[in-house]
């Protein structure tokens, strides 16, 4: 499995979210060392030829190939469905914190609508953070509780996965931008896609169990509401003897 097909559900996270923070102008990319291509080697055909740069993204994947190769096609999907949410939610941690940052940018050069924006953000996290804090949790549990592989070895290579995100993401610098329009741009777009984001964490992150939860509380919660808006009966006036 590549690469790229590994990264797939975290990478589509990112392209739904990204739209959540437009007040970011991007600087251009570092460019990094070009590979090598592999040539032969004048003493053996076939002698290994070492990677080009040794980096935190190269380390990742040599520990992650090495722990899911023994793996049965069957177990290397759970796997990899493990490790997708846990990227997914460190992808909301990264969204979070450049959002914050705009925010905070947007409100220090526009103080016209520095309360309004800090609310509306507040309103976003309240909304997502109970979601990923659940998620979270969960996680811990079935990566504890999982058999597929050792879990000391699973803990190291989620450990490492963070630092070749840490790595790739210091790659680009993010400057918000702070023009009233594109201040206000955010905040509708944090308008626009929250309850499509909610819908799509709930779905990608939650065991069917919670969502159950959710979803009776939800009906006890409108039906309390539909019983509030009918009127009150009439009290009957008391027969004349």
């Amino acid at each position: 499995m590549t690469f790229m097909t590994r990264n797939l559900l975290p990478l589509s996270f990112l392209i739904a979210f990204v739209s959540i923070a437009p007040a970011h102008a991007e600087a251009p990319k570092k460019e990094e060392p070009k590979k090598v291509e592999k040539t032969e080697s004048v003493l053996k055909k076939d002698a290994p030829v070492k990677p080009a740069e040794n980096t935190p993204v190269t380390k990742w994947l040599d520990a992650e190939n090495a722990l899911i190769d023994p793996l049965s096609a069957k177990d290397q999907e759970s796997f990899f469905i493990m490790r997708n949410k846990y990227s997914v939610i460190r992808v909301v941690g990264v969204v979070e914190r450049d959002v914050g940052a705009a925010v905070k940018a947007c409100g220090k050069a526009n103080p016209d609508m520095k309360d309004q924006i800090a609310t509306r953000f507040k309103q976003w996290q309240g909304a997502v953070n109970p979601i990923i804090d659940t998620a979270k949790k969960t996680f811990d549990k079935d990566i504890e509780s999982q058999k597929i592989v050792p879990v000391k070895d699973a803990w190291k290579v989620l450990d490492l996965s963070d630092k070749a995100f840490e790595y790739s993401d210091k790659l680009t610098t993010k400057q918000p931008v702070t023009s009233k329009e594109a201040c206000q741009k955010l905040m509708a777009s944090m308008d626009r896609t929250e309850d499509k984001m909610i819908e799509l964490l709930e779905a990608t992150l939650l065991p069917e169990t919670v969502l159950k939860q959710k979803r009776e509380e939800s009906l006890k919660a409108k039906a309390k509401a539909e019983a509030m808006k009918k009127p009150a009966p009439k009290a009957e006036k008391p027969k004349a003897e």
